[in-house]
């Protein structure tokens, strides 16, 4: 019992020796001064400490320091700390060294003056994470934030950086707005974050609603190039750019995302030469590039879809156009009415996607194929000749900066439709159309302003259509109507009602050309040929409502024969096209005009 008693006595008396020898020298090595310059050479950066640093020998050898900060190179960016534990290695004081091992950094507030994306800047940032990577630092509840203000735009920051033989690992989380963001990243060799070494890479950042992955390898650090897979995906692309402050047109499309494939980034440029693109279930496969660039981002490539269902984007394209807006859709109200300097101005884009097939709105047809080029803001849209209902579609489009680079655009769009069947266009039609016919439509439109409302609402322009061997139901169509009121209004019937219309009718041609002017669309040489009847007339027609103000005459006719223009102004009965385009009404003219013209 006593040589116990002493052997413990001793082992205490030995223990609080050391504890006493390793204090001294600790209190000795750590001063103010000599702490700042021991972590400043750790980090690669400045510090500074607010305190003189404390020991706690609780949990071991460490040092306590409330506040500090941290500043790296050209003072890019700084860390300040509410506390700064870092524990000191227990073998080394036996060496009569302060060596400190791992540290953990509480409260800290990161901030990032700007992005630079200077090569020599962006090395200079992978030399301060290189140094920061060779150290175990540990971050609990901190925020970050970056530009002009210091106001927090990630908080609940939590990271560990743990370094390996030659290479290191990052892994945390943070919170982006509702979004919890895990990330992680890790390096064969940390040489690779300078350009200096050759090694694996991997990247994974997660989020409920995205998720980024990069699987490769740096293979020759003079092209400081990592090459190998790379996967972006998203469950919801609006609501991912509504958290970045880019409001998408419409609410129906634009929903899951995925962009995959194998290819190479560099500082300034992702190349992926085997892209696979999944956008609301149509899958396209290519080759994408996205480079960063000297003046704006730029997007390039080429994707080819076996099909495309352009269901869920039909009624937001109309709405871009001003044909049709949703209810409550403010999606394309926003997108019409902002500048188009902003948008235009943001990026350049060179892209060409096509697609063997189409379908929308019951409406199917392909091949296909379009490419959007944008570049200094100058954006020009080629849409190539496309099988579609029978027929032939294909058209341009082009806005072009005023002066080069004013805050207006001139606009100018061409459309050509040559012979579609009206039977499978119900889908877009603002009207009824007729059973069966051939539709050809050519439209020339220009225009000039700063939002695309504005250039819609004073654009200018051209239209020529013809409808050929159209067969319209009794009562209610467009033409059915008009027609069989003219038969009434020819017997010396001063108007009719829906009963006029209760045998189909047969249009042999329709033709018009007309105008677009102020709001209004100026109908000239408009010519509506039946088996027995022929209608010549001029007017206009407003756009936004399709009310129609027609003045003409009514003749018949012989099967088979061409008008007569001469026969027509003396013969035929002077009418007047009212009502809508959807319920047109023919009336006699009481006020005799003589021939057709345009009110």
């Amino acid at each position: 019992m006593k040589r116990l008693l002493a052997i413990l006595t001793a082992a205490f008396v030995l223990v609080s020796a050391a504890g006493l020898s390793a204090y001294l020298l600790i209190a000795r090595e750590v001063s103010r001064e000599r702490v700042e310059a021991m972590l400043s050479s750790h980090f690669g950066g400045t510090v500074h400490l607010a305190a003189a640093p404390r020991i706690s020998l609780l949990q071991g050898p460490s040092l306590v320091i409330e506040g500090l900060r941290l500043e790296g190179r050209d003072g890019r960016w700084t860390v300040e700390a509410d506390r700064l534990v870092s524990n000191i290695e227990p073998a080394r004081l036996f060496f009569g060294e302060v060596l400190l091992s791992s540290h953990l950094l509480e409260g800290a507030r990161l901030h990032f003056d700007g992005l630079d994306l200077a090569p020599a800047s962006l090395a200079g940032l992978g030399e301060d994470l290189t140094r920061l990577i060779e150290a175990q630092v540990a971050i609990a509840g901190g925020e970050v934030s970056w530009g002009d203000t210091r106001q927090p735009r990630l908080v609940d920051l939590s990271l560990r950086l743990n370094p390996t033989v030659d290479g290191g690992s990052i892994r945390g989380s943070l919170m982006a707005g509702d979004q919890k963001v895990e990330f992680s990243a890790s390096l064969g060799n940390r040489g690779t974050l300078t350009g200096r070494a050759s090694g694996p890479v991997a990247v994974s950042i997660a989020s409920p609603l995205a998720a980024f992955r990069m699987n490769g390898a740096l293979r020759n650090p003079d092209a400081a190039r990592l090459e190998g897979t790379f996967e972006f995906s998203t469950s919801d692309f609006r609501g991912l750019s509504i958290r970045f402050g880019r409001a998408l047109v419409g609410e129906a499309s634009f929903g899951a995302l995925r962009i995959g494939g194998q290819g190479a980034v560099d500082l300034s440029r992702l190349v992926l030469d085997t892209a696979r693109l999944e956008l609301d279930g149509n899958v396209g496969e290519g080759r994408l590039g996205f480079e960063l660039g000297e003046k704006r981002p730029r997007l390039e490539g080429t994707l080819a879809f076996e099909s495309f269902d352009l269901s869920a984007y039909l009624g937001e394209l109309q709405g871009i156009a001003g044909l049709a807006v949703a209810s409550g859709d403010k999606g394309a109200n926003s997108l019409r009415q902002r500048p188009l300097a902003g948008f235009l101005r943001a990026g350049d884009i060179d892209l060409r996607l096509s697609t063997a097939k189409f379908v929308t709105a019951g409406l199917s047809g392909g091949p296909s194929a379009i490419s959007l080029l944008l570049r200094d803001g100058d954006l020009t849209v080629d849409l190539s000749e496309t099988m579609v209902a029978g027929g032939v579609l294909d058209g341009a489009a082009r806005l072009k900066p005023v002066g080069g680079g004013g805050e207006d655009f001139d606009f100018s769009a061409n459309v050509v439709v040559e012979a579609v069947d009206t039977r499978q266009l119900t889908g877009f039609a603002r009207v009824s159309l007729p059973d069966t016919g051939r539709l050809s439509l050519r439209i020339d439109r220009s225009g000039r302003g700063e939002t695309l409302a504005a250039i819609l609402a004073s654009a200018g322009g051209e239209v020529e259509l013809a409808l050929e061997k159209a067969s319209f139901p009794a009562g209610g169509e467009v033409l059915g109507r008009l027609l069989s009121d003219g038969q009434a209004a020819s017997g010396s019937s001063s108007g009719s009602g829906p009963g006029s219309g209760a045998t189909p009718l047969v249009v042999e041609r329709l033709s018009a050309k007309a105008r677009v002017e102020e709001g209004d669309l100026r109908l000239a040489e408009v010519e509506v040929l039946t088996g027995q009847q022929v209608l010549q007339a001029g007017g206009r027609m407003s756009l936004t409502d399709l009310a129609l103000s027609l003045r003409g005459r009514l003749a018949p006719r012989l099967a088979g024969t061409q008008p007569d223009a001469a026969a027509i102004a003396e013969a035929g009965m002077p009418v007047l096209v009212r009502g809508t385009l959807a319920q047109p009404s023919l009336l006699p003219d009481l006020t005799g005009v003589g021939s057709p013209s345009q009110r």
